[in-house]
């Protein structure tokens, strides 16, 4: 039986892949301007939350591997209005950047 702090984890790692599909097949088809609806990448497994971003803030986020998006509030950080951006560090960080569908 998993623990909770890694079925959290895990939880954040599923988000991340499907807003990683989800941005390959609009990216053709969508300005690099307009907001596209993301799903909030939150620990919180009940959560469906929706964070509309650019493609490019969306590149921009994505280009550290341990950067998790996620709607403004629901996590203890300072970030944009829209969004907050939360940097995983040490062991968890190290699991987040193993786990990038992009490595």
């Amino acid at each position: 039986m998993m623990n909770r702090d890694a079925r959290l984890e895990e939880n954040q790692q599923v988000f991340r892949s499907a807003n990683e599909r989800l941005s390959g097949v609009i990216e053709a088809g969508v300005v690099s301007a307009d907001p596209v609806p993301f799903l909030c990448e939150c620990a919180d497994e009940e959560c469906m939350g929706r964070v509309d971003l650019t493609l490019d803030e969306y590149r921009e986020l994505r280009s550290h591997e341990r950067q998790f998006v996620m709607l403004h509030g629901h996590a203890r950080t300072e970030g944009a209005q829209r969004f907050d951006v939360v940097r995983k560090l040490a062991e968890e960080g190290e699991l987040a950047r193993k786990a990038d569908p992009r490595s």
